[in-house]
Formats: C-alpha cells, structure tokens, sequence
C-alpha cells in the first residue's frame, strides 16, 4: 500500500508492514477497528490501534490532541437482518493541530481511501470529525443508514370559487 499525495509529487507516503498485516487481519474479520497515524517527519502511515471493540467504546478511541484514521467495522441490526458495515473516519480535533500536519492528512486521505479500495475492504460511510462525541452509535448508525426522505405533496391549488346560485343583498 504505497499512496501518492499527488500523481506528479515526488513525494511518497508509504505503510508500515504492521498496518499492512493488521489491514489484511480487518478485512478477513479477525479484528474490528483499525486507528492509523501519519508519521509527518518520516511520511509514512502507521498502525496506531487495533483491536475488537463496541460501538459504544468507539467514541473513546478518537483522539483530541492529533488527527487520525480509523476503520470500524459497525456490527448492527437493520430490518431484522444482522450486518457489518465498513465505517472511515477522519478525526482532526480542529485548530488546536499545527498546519502541516493537517494538510498531510486531508491530502493523503483520497489515496488512504483508494488503496483501501484497492485492498478490498468496502466503505459504507465515511465522515470527517473533531471530537468523538460525533460518532456515538445512533449517529454511526445513521451514517450507515440514512433516513429516508419522505416527499412531501406538491401544492396543489384550491378550486376557483364556483358562480354558484345568486346571492340576496339586504
């Protein structure tokens, strides 16, 4: 998994042969989350965490002092039918994180994404955040599952008032 910041950059970000097996270890089920760090000195990704977590303890795993990735692998009920859907976030907990470091992140995020892809490993959603309050399980949930947008009924014109029989004026 090597990622081009941009096709006619020189410069490189590579992975990290840990990211790479715990990559490998997500895809196939074995782990749920994955939280990727951007070494910006050497420029090159790395496996921060991996584990099996809950939705619940997803919140807790997002940073507020650096940016991240994380890969969640959202194990819920939808209409009666267990799933598992692949959830990416972007965590930049905002203004307080030095320039550099967030301009390498949001420029390698389309590649990271793209070699996910090209791994195998199919996203569901994907949301960008500042904090982990964000991404508790209803809104991760909703994120996977979108509510449905009921149309509305167009205007429809009231009829024009009827000549109708005559009116007495007293």
């Amino acid at each position: 998994l090597i990622i081009r910041l941009k096709e006619e950059a020189v410069v490189s970000t590579q992975s990290t042969g840990e990211l790479q097996s715990s990559l490998e270890k997500f895809k196939k089920g074995f782990i749920n989350y994955v939280q990727v760090k951007l070494d910006t000195d050497k420029e090159e990704l790395k496996l921060w965490d991996c584990s099996n977590i809950t939705a619940e303890e997803f919140p807790s795993k997002i940073p507020d002092d650096e940016p991240r990735y994380h890969l969640f692998n959202f194990n819920h009920t939808f209409e009666g039918e267990q799933m598992w859907s692949v959830v990416f976030i972007y965590s930049c907990p905002g203004y307080n994180v030095p320039v550099k470091q967030r301009m390498m992140y949001s420029s390698t995020k389309a590649s990271f994404l793209e070699g996910l892809v090209q791994m195998g490993i199919v996203i569901a959603a994907k949301r960008e955040v500042s904090e982990g309050e964000e991404v508790k399980e209803n809104d991760v949930f909703d994120m996977v599952h979108p509510a449905k947008h009921v149309s509305r009924q167009n205007f429809v014109k009231p009829k024009a008032p009827s000549k109708g029989g005559r009116r007495l004026i007293r």
